[in-house]
């Protein structure tokens, strides 16, 4: 059976780039046919019961996530059934989303029908608020042109109430059964932050708030319109970190620009280069028929650190899609002097039904996935910047970087912590899909790495950024804080 080195990918069909991919990456795990399956025409209830054994049998972390799988049918089946017996498919369509959200794991994905989710998520109230570091719920973002200014609200408000319920206990009843699956707590806080001010259109909703220099409680009767969704466009990372790639992959569109490469490289002042990737696979985005090496482009980046003396280097992992463990691996290989091994992937066999150590195929006779020592090795200090859309291969490249001596991860956040391989999927009725990984990358000790546990997980900041008001408030402006303190520290490093 051939082993492919590819992940599950948070996008849905390479055929909506308007670029030539040289890696298919929708296509995930191996050949064998077994690990895609339709159960559209399925009965709903039919084709869930199918999915759940798929899971069970499948999935790759049950053990280190202590997931419940008899729990999990026995609350969600008999909504399923209700869904069913009722013929009410959006019943159906969120009790499926809300059992997939059990499962901690961003590489656990069930795409979203807009037409849907619009009918529970599609209204905001014109403004996006964030939970600071001391807990504290701020107004981080006001529409100047929406009701909730022309009520009062200020940018930087303090959040007292939402329908009765503090700020806090509000976040934490907050749903985000349409959100993207989140394997942290982290990130799992971040969205929910993000989603609590969406609701359905025509939505009243009664707040407490208290505006920058003025000691009163106020209160407003907000409702909530068609914005388009903008308030999540206001939130950290979408406010700051362009996700062009992944809208693209996902057929949204967007008003910006199509990257000119997979690798971008600059220089900023003091001789601090920067370069930015943003997945580890090719892409074609000037559609000449022939797509340039990533790996190409990044090495010559960083050649050209190098022969500027450059003292720090800077990577930008930020919204990193993912792509190849082996050009994850290959391009650790500018850092690395000495060969390194990067991971062991133990992989589902469909054929036998259980998981395997895989061969690596371009050396068949190893079972590792070595870092190789590129012929041009960058020995300055590394700055990684990271997210919660760093995801999969990414997050190795980001783990790579965290274990130099000379090296820091930056961020507010830490990266996904979604380290799954060998993407399975099912054909749900509804033209639901669903997909999950069924392979583990382990470490040189043969132990699960990165993937998140007990809601910790991924690659966290060794300098954390702090949310305090003003980050808070410059963020949804659109200013990068993040990038800011990577050159501040990087000017300080070069200043000693």
């Amino acid at each position: 059976m051939k082993k492919n080195r590819k992940r599950v990918y948070w996008f849905t069909a390479l055929a909506m780039l308007a670029v030539t991919c040289v890696l298919i990456l929708f296509i995930t795990g191996t050949n064998s046919s077994s690990e895609q399956t339709d159960f559209s025409k399925e009965r709903w209830t039919t084709a869930f019961q199918k999915l759940h054994h798929r899971l069970v049998k499948e999935y790759a972390f049950t053990e280190h996530k202590n997931i419940d799988w008899q729990s999990m049918y026995a609350a969600y089946y008999p909504q399923i059934k209700a869904a069913q017996e009722k013929n009410d498919f959006d019943s159906y369509y969120v009790s499926l989303r809300t059992y997939l959200h059990c499962i901690p794991d961003g590489h656990v994905i069930i795409n979203n029908l807009n037409e849907t989710d619009y009918k529970y998520v599609g209204g905001g109230y014109g403004l996006a608020v964030t939970r600071l570091d001391d807990g504290k719920v701020i107004i981080s973002w006001v529409d100047t042109s929406g009701p909730a200014w022309q009520l009062g609200i200020k940018t930087g408000a303090e959040l007292i109430s939402w329908n009765g319920m503090n700020a806090q206990q509000a976040i934490d009843r907050t749903s985000i059964v349409f959100s993207s699956i989140p394997a942290t707590d982290e990130n799992k806080l971040l969205k929910k932050t993000q989603y609590l001010v969406r609701s359905p259109v025509g939505t009243q909703t009664e707040i407490q708030y208290m505006n920058p220099e003025d000691l009163s409680v106020q209160t407003a009767v907000i409702k909530a319109y068609d914005d388009k969704g903008v308030s999540l466009k206001k939130n950290y990372p979408d406010s700051v970190v362009s996700d062009k790639l992944r809208d693209m992959f996902l057929n949204i569109e967007t008003p910006e620009p199509i990257p000119d490469a997979m690798v971008q490289y600059r220089m900023f002042d003091e001789n601090i280069s920067y370069i930015k990737i943003l997945g580890e696979f090719d892409a074609d985005f000037q559609q000449t028929g022939n797509a340039p090496s990533t790996l190409g482009l990044f090495r010559q980046a960083v050649e050209q650190a190098i022969e500027k003396n450059s003292p720090v280097l800077i990577v930008d992992l930020r919204n990193n899609l993912g792509g190849l463990d082996s050009m994850a691996a290959d391009l650790l290989g500018s850092f690395y002097e000495e060969k390194s091994i990067f991971e062991y992937q133990n992989v589902y066999n469909y054929k036998i039904s259980k998981r395997e150590l895989s061969k690596d195929e371009s050396h068949p006779d190893s079972l590792e996935l070595f870092i190789n020592p590129a012929e041009k090795i960058f020995k300055g200090t590394v700055l990684a910047l990271v997210n919660p859309k760093c995801v999969s291969s990414g997050e190795g490249v980001a783990m790579g970087i965290s274990k130099l001596k000379n090296a820091q991860v930056i961020g507010f956040y830490g990266t996904n912590g979604s380290f799954g391989l060998v993407g399975a999927q099912a054909t749900m009725p509804g033209g639901v899909t669903v997909k999950w990984p069924s392979g583990q990358s382990l470490d040189k000790d043969k132990n699960i790495q990165l993937d998140s546990r007990n809601g910790k997980g991924g690659v966290s900041p060794t300098i954390r950024i702090p949310i305090t008001e003003k980050n808070a408030i410059l963020t949804a402006q659109g200013v990068d804080i993040e990038l800011e303190e990577a050159l501040k520290f990087a000017s300080q490093l070069i200043n000693k």
